[in-house]
């Protein structure tokens, strides 16, 4: 019958690791992979610092795509791989001639051979790491580095250090607690915690490259694209908790109870929180609000940046800072949004001209102004009318199509500059607001009686 390792093997483990770590052997190699690492190290700064020295534009150059979130030309790329190709490179020879020195000796030569093995699996590492500059914005390559890729080659490092001298599966197998008849090992926890994280960002980046590829490359509508992006990214997420509960081995019936149980108090104590998710699903499933729509919300004009389960994070125009709003709002108040189902928004201008002016001239100059602006659509076409007879000017309105409400105040602050200046040019007058006073004639004869 199998016995499950408790945690008494975790300590017998450690007994051996200080016993190994005594022999004279495994310090001799010890020693030198630190000498080789430290001297590889400087080696390495060295050979960088002299490149920065040689070409001061680099360091301009990855400033620049850190500030403009942009890729890496290939140029670029070689010169920031060549201080660790020289450094781990003169770290391989030092450990390969070291262990060979030590084979024909017939001392035992293991941890070096894992220790080139490490240094060919680092080696790729920061070649591929540095080479994905190339295709993804720096920025992101460090994120991507600092969250998922250096802790997968730690782990990996940790793993093939701790196989030396122990069984790792049977590691994996030690039984922590025992949690309603249910066995919770040391392999499981970990699954739960570090596989689980492993797992949230991977699709999370998942969803960064997807996104990339098909709005970049094709005509997709980003937004919507986006939006079904999130909802698949939950779902995985989602089915990865699942796989990880069942993975663990909880009791079905116990579970469901714990479950049960914890859902009424949860609901109680978490209501808003709930109420946001549920309104978040819901605003992703019907396509109401994507990333990339400008919404109008108390009063103020904002363009939607992120949408999650929780809460929407939008910016606001006017002064560029950020609103996190729970979607709860959003759901349940009226939005009033410019791109639901076409970008394109309308914007319109009132201008006043002399009644001593021919309004068909002045039709054809507005209509001429706005005909010559780029950003101003020409289908729909803009229209000027003569709309009303104002007490001291004709009132024209133009209205024009532009294709996105962004810039849409610049935009016809332009255009009534260049009205002003035409306007000047032709002889046209803006007439100032104008009123007549009429005195009557009894009343001023009357007033000459009294005196």
């Amino acid at each position: 019958m199998y016995n499950q390792p408790d945690l008494t093997f975790i300590f017998d483990q450690i007994t051996k690791l200080l016993i190994f770590l005594a022999r004279s052997p495994v310090q001799i190699q010890l020693g030198m992979i630190l000498i080789s690492i430290l001297l590889s190290h400087g080696l390495s700064y060295w050979v960088r610092q002299k490149i920065q020295q040689q070409f001061k534009q680099l360091t301009i150059t990855l400033n620049k795509a850190l500030k403009e979130e942009t890729t890496l030309p290939l140029y670029w790329c070689g010169l920031c791989l060549i201080p660790d190709l020289v450094g781990r490179g003169f770290n391989l020879i030092i450990l390969t001639l070291v262990r060979n020195l030590l084979t024909t000796q017939g001392w035992i030569s293991g941890l070096l051979s894992t220790a080139i093995q490490l240094l060919w699996v680092y080696l790729f590492y920061r070649v591929f790491s540095i080479g994905l500059c190339l295709f993804v914005p720096i920025h992101r390559v460090k994120e991507y580095k600092f969250y998922f890729f250096r802790p997968i080659f730690i782990l990996y490092v940790l793993r093939e250090i701790l196989s030396l001298f122990l069984d790792v599966n049977q590691l994996m197998q030690v039984e922590v607690i025992n949690l309603f008849n249910s066995p919770i090992t040391l392999g499981a926890i970990f699954i739960s915690t570090v596989g689980l994280y492993f797992w949230i960002v991977a699709v999370s980046i998942l969803q960064y490259v997807i996104l990339q590829i098909f709005v970049d490359k094709t005509e997709l509508d980003s937004g919507a694209f986006h939006a079904s992006l999130i909802l698949i990214r939950y779902f995985l997420i989602g089915l990865g908790i699942v796989i990880v509960i069942g993975y663990i081995g909880f009791n079905p019936t116990a579970f469901a109870a714990i479950t049960g149980g914890l859902s009424v108090g949860i609901g109680f104590g978490l209501k808003e929180i709930f109420s946001d998710l549920i309104s978040g699903i819901l605003l992703l499933f019907e396509g109401s609000l994507r990333p990339g729509d400008i919404i109008e919300i108390g009063g103020e004009s904002s363009e939607v940046k992120k949408v999650s389960i929780r809460a929407t994070t939008v910016q606001v125009m006017k002064d560029n800072s950020e609103k996190i709003i729970p979607n709860q709002l959003l759901f349940t108040q009226e939005l009033k949004t410019m791109t639901g189902s076409d970008r394109r928004v309308r914007k319109s201008l009132i201008v006043g001209a002399s009644y001593d002016c021919n309004p068909q001239q002045v039709i054809d100059i507005l209509l001429k102004i706005v005909d010559e602006h780029p950003e101003v659509l020409n289908d729909p076409a803009p229209s000027v009318n003569l709309i009303n007879f104002g007490e001291s000017s004709l009132d024209f309105e133009i209205a024009v199509w532009l294709a996105t409400p962004i810039g849409g105040k610049r935009i016809m602050s332009e255009i009534s500059c260049e009205i002003w200046k035409t306007f000047a040019e032709n002889n046209i007058e803006i007439p100032y607001p104008q009123r007549d006073l009429h005195i009557r004639s009894d009343i001023r004869n009357e007033d000459s009686l009294k005196t």
